[in-house]
C-alpha cells in the first residue's frame, strides 16, 4: 500500500516537473522584439548646465558581433525579434563637446519589472548578461550582451539606461568617468585619455592669443599723432 502511494507521488511530482521544464523550455526559445526607453540624463554639477540646452544622447542596440568598441554591425530595426541567445551590441552617444558620460543604471526587462545589469557605479552587475561599457572616448561606449531576461506574455523586451553628464572641465569629472572600477584592464588607457585629451585642453586650458592687442595698436598711432602735431607747432613757432 505505501509502495502504491509512493509510486503514486513520484509520478504526479514527475508530470508537474516536465510540465515546468516544457513551460520554462518555451518561454527562453520564445522570439520577442526590443524597444529603447527614453535614456534618463542626469548632471553631476548643475550648476555647469550650459544655456545651449541639453546634450542629445541615444542608446542603439546593434546585430552580434565582438568587436564592442565601435558595434560596426547593423542595427536592429523596429520589427527584428532576438532570442535568449543572441548577442547584442549596446552602444551610447551623446552628442556633445563639453560634457563627458557615464551608462549607468541601465536595465532589461519591462518597466514595472526591471532587472538591472548595469550598477550606478558604471559597472555591470553580471557579466553573463552584458560586459562593462567600454569608453573610446568621452562620449561614446559600447558593450557587449545577450536578451537572456524572460517573464510570462512578455512581447517586447525593454531597455532602459541613465546617462550622467559631467563638465569636461569639472575636476572632479575625471573621478567619475570612464569608471575605473570594473575590473576591465581599462583604468590606464582611461588615464590617458583624459591626461592627453587635446579636447579637455583647447576648452579648459586655451593658450593666449597670439594676435596684436587692438588697444595698443591705437595707444601707439595716438602717440605718433601727438608727437607729429608738436613738430608742427615747433615748425610753425620758429618760421
Amino acid at each position: 500500500m505505501r509502495g502504491e502511494m509512493f509510486l503514486r507521488i513520484c509520478l504526479l511530482l514527475g508530470t508537474v516537473l516536465t510540465a515546468t521544464n516544457c513551460e520554462y523550455s518555451e518561454l527562453m526559445n520564445q522570439k520577442i522584439g526590443v524597444r529603447v526607453e527614453m535614456l534618463n540624463l542626469i548632471y553631476e554639477n548643475e550648476t555647469t548646465i550650459t544655456s545651449t540646452g541639453h546634450p542629445r544622447c541615444r542608446l542603439t542596440l546593434h546585430k552580434s558581433g565582438w568587436d564592442r568598441d565601435t558595434c560596426s554591425s547593423p542595427q536592429f530595426k523596429l520589427n527584428d525579434t532576438l532570442s535568449w541567445s543572441t548577442r547584442v551590441c549596446y552602444k551610447w552617444v551623446c552628442d556633445t563637446t563639453k560634457y563627458a558620460m557615464r551608462v549607468e543604471s541601465c536595465w532589461i526587462g519591462t518597466p514595472k519589472m526591471p532587472v538591472f545589469i548595469v550598477r550606478d557605479d558604471g559597472c555591470t552587475i553580471e557579466k553573463a548578461i552584458l560586459t562593462s561599457p567600454v569608453y573610446t572616448s568621452f562620449n561614446r561606449a559600447a558593450a557587449i550582451g545577450w536578451m537572456a531576461v524572460r517573464q510570462k506574455n512578455m512581447k517586447y523586451m525593454h531597455v532602459g539606461c541613465t546617462i550622467r553628464l559631467c563638465h569636461l572641465c569639472d575636476p572632479a569629472c575625471q573621478e567619475i568617468t570612464p569608471p575605473r572600477t570594473c575590473n576591465d584592464s581599462r583604468a590606464n588607457d582611461y588615464e590617458a585619455m583624459w591626461n592627453s585629451s587635446s579636447k579637455v585642453k583647447n576648452l579648459c586650458y586655451p593658450s593666449p592669443s597670439t594676435t596684436e592687442n587692438p588697444d595698443g595698436e591705437s595707444s601707439t598711432a595716438y602717440s605718433f599723432n601727438f608727437v607729429n602735431v608738436i613738430i608742427l607747432i615747433l615748425v610753425l613757432l620758429f618760421r
